[in-house]
């Protein structure tokens, strides 16, 4: 087959932009450039991710991009509802969208796979597209302050293989020459050291001249022709007219200020092959009033936590709340008001809460962002079903949401009564009475601020992420997670729970991607003008030699 009908089978215009998406857990960069219509049309022709569950949920999303905007079957409602029938029954019904769809999203690691095998996968992909995007960035977990923290003496950071994957990004941007590539990653990269030097300003370098930051063996298997290909590396967020004005600070994006209702910071690299670089170019445009967690999740339909061990329905688990703050009511002063608010709560614990489902039935679309969320043919909510957790997290969950209602802000560890503490060798205090590592072991979020950083660690427990009203005393369920990372209703995670809330954690949020497309948008315009340009100028100059003979 030749690779110009190879990549035509994947667009549905001519005119259409092909996305390939690499590192792409479960696809919220393509996710947001495929939304976008509002300029260029971003088409993914290709997701690249080894976890097999992000993969299998790449595929489905894959699955549904190949019918128009409005017009899902109603089979694939019936298979995220849960109603009897299957994926693969699914993708029996449509198999020329499912066997698309199977070509588009590929299981590989990075990495293992050889590069050609990656490249020519990429361009069979692209085809003869003469402009195309380049989207992902490497496992974030080795540059993350957090885990650097946390990390212990027998895990050297230095010989983490995880600094160098972002190789193998820079390896397909060498031999492939994307028009435009976008490059994600958590902000602890700013401040990474390997070998005693901060890593950021290699990577910089390294995207700016790619062929010339490979190996020499690497580098001889590239064309002569293509080894001089160079990068400018732009900010979304800061105008420059060179990209040797910026400071590192620059290529950070805090989502809160871009429509995600979510305090996600995260560095984003914009890079434009030099051929096509003419600065300034456009930028992201902040939004006035941030969207905060009430905006999104408000009008959800209410759950209360399961219980770990035997539970035995809500009248039950409404004892078992209520006995926390009967066992040891806060009889001081300093928790008077907060106990008040927590014996309210209890009292309007619904009768008839449940714990959620796979499928809960009901109307509850956001107060904002409904257009980007909402799908009203879904009739209720998915994967919004809480998890069990113990009688001393009720405890500790009630009095967190009730602190915050009363204060107006989230208690840390030494806030807490102590009997509330838990038995860990970091929960202790200092000379001041302060807590140095676990002072966020639990942390409410609250209604009228965005939430904190959605994390992968849900996956784990969810301490960090309890719901605000004191009434359902509970962590957040995976849809309010996915809703935080602005994931439309209708985009379904496959794979167990903790697996759900890892792909959302470790996911770019669709709304924050669907910002960066307009700015690539008016960028690829240029592009294009420029390329019209040059062949006007091109047949001036033959009809000019035609004449001179």
């Amino acid at each position: 087959m030749k690779k110009a009908s190879a990549g035509r089978q994947y667009l549905n215009s001519d005119s259409a932009i092909p996305v390939v998406d690499i590192f792409a857990g479960p696809g919220g960069l393509s996710e947001g450039f495929s939304a976008y219509r509002n300029g260029q049309v971003f088409q993914p022709v290709l997701s690249i991710e080894k976890d097999s569950h992000a993969h299998q949920t790449l595929e489905l999303r894959s699955f549904t991009r190949q019918f128009k905007k409005g017009s899902l079957p109603r089979e694939y409602y019936q298979y995220i509802r849960g109603e009897g029938i299957t994926k693969a029954e699914l993708f029996e019904k449509y198999p020329d969208e499912s066997n698309l769809a199977k070509e588009i999203a590929w299981h590989a690691e990075l990495g293992k796979k050889r590069v050609r095998t990656v490249t020519e996968r990429i361009s069979n992909a692209v085809g003869d597209s003469r402009h195309w995007v380049l989207l992902g960035g490497p496992p974030c977990q080795a540059y993350s302050t957090i885990g650097r923290a946390r990390r212990t003496n027998d895990v050297d950071f230095e010989k983490d293989h995880r600094h160098t994957l972002y190789r193998e990004y820079l390896k397909i941007v060498a031999v492939m020459r994307p028009t435009i590539f976008v490059m994600e990653n958590v902000k602890g990269i700013l401040s990474a050291k390997l070998k005693g030097e901060h890593i950021f300003p290699k990577i910089l370098s390294d995207l700016r001249s790619p062929v010339t930051a490979l190996s020499k063996w690497d580098r001889e298997k590239i064309p002569k022709n293509k080894r001089g290909t160079r990068y400018s590396i732009y900010s979304f967020v800061q105008e420059a007219e060179g990209d040797e004005w910026l400071e590192f600070k620059d290529y950070l994006i805090k989502s809160e200020n871009y429509g995600v209702p979510q305090q996600r910071h995260r560095v984003i690299l914009l890079g434009i092959r030099s051929d096509y670089d003419n600065p300034p170019h456009p930028v992201l445009e902040s939004v006035d009033t941030p969207f905060t967690l009430k905006d999104v999740l408000a009008d959800m339909l209410p759950v209360r936590s399961k219980m770990s061990g035997r539970d035995e329905g809500r009248g039950e688990w409404r004892k078992r709340v209520g006995k926390c703050i009967n066992k040891r009511p806060l009889k001081t002063k300093k928790f008077q008001d907060i106990q008040r608010r927590m014996e309210s709560a209890v009292e309007n614990i619904s009768a008839d809460i449940g714990e959620g489902g796979s499928f809960v039935p009901g109307n509850c679309p956001p107060r904002e962002l409904a257009n980007w969320l909402f799908d009203k043919k879904i009739g209720g909510v998915v994967q919004h079903e809480s998890r069990g957790h113990m009688d001393s997290d009720f405890w500790r969950y009630l009095f967190a949401a009730s602190y915050a209602d009363v204060n107006g802000m989230v208690p840390k560890l030494e806030d807490f009564p102590k009997f509330l503490w838990p038995d860990h060798r970091n929960a202790t205090e200092d000379e001041n009475g302060r807590v140095k590592n676990f002072r966020d072991r639990f942390k409410v979020q609250v209604w009228d601020k965005p939430s904190t950083t959605v994390t992968a660690h849900l996956r784990k427990d969810g301490h960090y992420y309890i719901h605000p009203d004191p009434s359902q005393c509970r962590s957040l369920t995976v849809r309010e997670a996915a809703r935080l990372q602005t994931f439309p209703d209708n985009y379904y995670f496959e794979g167990p729970r903790g697996k759900q809330y890892e792909q959302i954690g470790n996911a770019v949020p669709p709304y924050l991607a669907f910002h960066l497309a307009d700015v690539v948008s008016e960028i690829m315009d240029r592009c294009r003008a420029s390329d019209d340009y040059s062949d006007i100028k091109e047949v001036e100059n033959i009809e000019f030699a035609e004449l001179a003979l």
